[in-house]
Order: C-alpha cells, then structure tokens, then sequence
C-alpha cells in the first residue's frame, strides 16, 4: 500500500498567513507609493495655480497707470486702470484740444479710439479716485492728425486740471478688479485660482522719484491634505508721471 503525501492543515494555515502578510506588506506599499504620487501632483497642482494667478496679475500690474492703483475691502481686492495707448502732449495741458506724440500704439490705432467708447486720457492723475471722478471730464472725443507730422490731436470732453512733469499722457479704459471671493481669486469676477486660503494686497504709490509697487501675498491651501503654500511678490509698475 502505498502513502499518497499532501499537506496538513496546520501547514496550510501557516501558509496562507504567510501569504497573507505578504499581500498585507506588498498592499501598504503600493499604497505609499500611490499616495505619494497624489500628494506630489496636488502640491504641483497648487503651485502651478499660484504661478498662473501671480504671472497674470503681474503682467497686467505692470501696465497700470500711474497712480491709478488701489484696494479696498481690507486689501483682499486689487483694482486698476489698465493702460491702453501712450504718448506724450505738447505744451501745457489747457485746452480740450491736445496735440500729442504717440509712443505706445501707431497713429492708425489711436484714430480708431474714435470707435470705442469709454475711453479717457489721463495726465498727471494722483490717485485713483481722481481717475474715476475724472473719467468724465478726460473722455476722449475723437482723434485726428495733427498739424505735425507724427503728431495727432486728441479731443476731450474738457480740459485737463493736472500735469505731468515729463509731459507723459495714458489712454485708459475700464477698470480691473482682482478680488478673493470665498476661497477663490477672481478677476472681474471670473475665477483665477481655487483653494486660495488668504491673499492681501499692498500698494505703494507711485512718486516724481519712484516707480509704484504692489505687494502680493497669497496662500493656497488643499482642503483634502491641509497642506498649506505660501507666496509672497512683489510688482513694479513701469509707468510714472
């Protein structure tokens, strides 16, 4: 008679124990390394959200008018008057009729300001109430060439009340607004960045000497790790009085 070998049950229990904790061993470290690349796709996802919103406000700080910069609602809101055209006025701004040197925008560009509404020129504005309480008054009536070559003359609503040290003229339009709304960064209401925890604004005003600067700090944080980042920039604003 012969013996036909197999298994008992206690070596099978101690197999599949063994098993088990392999499996167990193998699972949690699949797991570790699945989270792991989670976490470093939700940071570089919050990072690149920051990046996005601070280049953008950046880009377009940078081409504000001078002067024309302000926030409001304890520094959570940045609003300002984008710059549309440039030049540079002739004499001294006391009629309604200036004759200008165009510096940013062709003459042709200038002339088809006759066709949008709304748009003003500033000239040696200090504030930004002034560049609203002004709007009126600044609008632009229509653009035709000048007695110069190069030169145009620029119709207003009335004449200027300021100057400009460096004789500087900006073409403005409506007004920009970033502002935090909840837990997102919105510009004109339009969402920018999400999971934005903070964000203040701080501005320096632009002197005869200096240059404006807007301080930005921002923190971002992800509801689902409570991972928090922070950024902190600076912005200069390039154009002066």
């Amino acid at each position: 008679m012969r013996w036909q070998r197999g298994f008992t049950l206690v070596e099978m229990v101690m197999a599949l124990v063994i098993l088990g904790f392999i499996s167990l061993a193998i699972g949690s470290y699949l797991q570790l390394g699945t989270q792991g690349y989670v976490d470093t796709v939700n940071r570089d996802r919050a990072q690149s959200i920051a990046r996005f919103a601070l280049e953008k406000i950046t880009r377009e700080v940078r081409h504000a008018a001078p002067n024309s910069i302000s926030t409001s609602n304890f520094g959570t809101c940045l609003s300002f008057y984008p710059v549309r055209y440039s030049g540079f006025y002739q004499g001294n701004p006391d009629s309604a009729a200036m004759s200008l040197v165009p510096a940013i925008g062709s003459a042709t560009e200038w002339k088809a300001i006759n066709a949008q509404a709304g748009l003003a020129l500033a000239i040696g504005l200090p504030s930004a109430m002034e560049y609203e309480a002004k709007r009126d008054q600044n609008k632009i009536n229509s653009v035709a060439d000048g007695t110069e070559q190069g030169e145009l003359t620029v119709n207003l609503a009335a004449s200027p009340v300021y100057s400009s040290p460096a004789k500087r003229a900006y073409v403005y339009g409506d007004k920009v607004e970033y502002c935090l709304a909840g837990n997102l960064l919105t510009r004109q209401g339009n969402r920018i960045a999400e999971d934005v925890k903070s964000v203040e604004f701080v501005v320096e005003g632009a002197g005869l000497q200096n240059n404006g600067m807007v301080h930005i700090s921002l923190v971002i944080e992800k509801a689902n790790t409570g991972e928090a980042f922070s950024y902190n920039h600076t912005v200069q604003v390039i154009n002066v009085l």
